[in-house]
């Protein structure tokens, strides 16, 4: 039986919460996946990432984080498509998406280098102890198909695709818990980026 908040909890615990992309990350899940829509490509995802941050980060006026560069993104996504700090979400993704801007899907693509993957490290810690990132990377989509550990996993990784499809279990659960995790994730959000921005 799977503690599926218990586990969630565990996927962005401060302990291994380093910059803002597990949460639009894990917010894009939470948002999407339901029963009929269970795969989603690494660009899907990281086009939610930009959408679901944008008005945080143009809030801010700054990264989150030294290292994130969701307000990389949003700003040359303002500049190359057009969009305004007011965009909505849709308008975001949209225009995110299917840009045909070089620079800007690169930018986006690199979103999604590590952070499906992170968000699955903390299950398999011994195994992942003194790899490198590309190490950690192939173990990580390894054991997201396993049958012994796909249970845990609220996704599989493929790599050959870069794609994520959803656990079942994990997908019926949350589009039956939708709009309390909705809750969640927003709280979870809220206080990490205006914890960081009053210290």
């Amino acid at each position: 039986m799977i503690d599926f908040e218990m586990e969630l909890n565990e996927m962005i615990s401060c302990k291994n919460l380093m910059n803002s992309y597990k949460l639009y990350f894990l917010k894009a899940i939470i948002v999407n996946a339901s029963n009929d829509k269970k795969e989603f490509t690494f660009y899907e995802m990281a086009c939610w990432m930009c959408a679901y941050s944008f008005a945080d980060v143009c809030s801010v006026g700054g990264r989150l984080r030294p290292l994130d560069k969701l307000y990389d993104a949003a700003v040359l996504a303002i500049e190359k498509e057009d969009l305004m700090e007011s965009s909505k979400i849709s308008e975001v993704y949209d225009a995110t998406f299917n840009t045909r801007d070089g620079e800007l899907r690169r930018l986006i693509s690199s979103l999604c280098n590590y952070v499906p993957y992170r968000l699955l490290a903390y299950l398999w810690p011994i195994e992942l102890k003194g790899k490198t990132d590309r190490q950690k990377n192939q173990i990580i989509e390894e054991l997201s198909r396993g049958d012994k550990q796909c249970v845990y996993s609220i996704f599989s990784i493929s790599q050959n695709k870069k794609s994520i499809a959803m656990n079942p279990e994990w997908a019926a659960y949350i589009k039956s818990n939708r709009k309390k995790f909705m809750l969640w994730i927003d709280r979870k959000i809220d206080a990490f980026v205006w914890r960081k921005q009053s210290q």
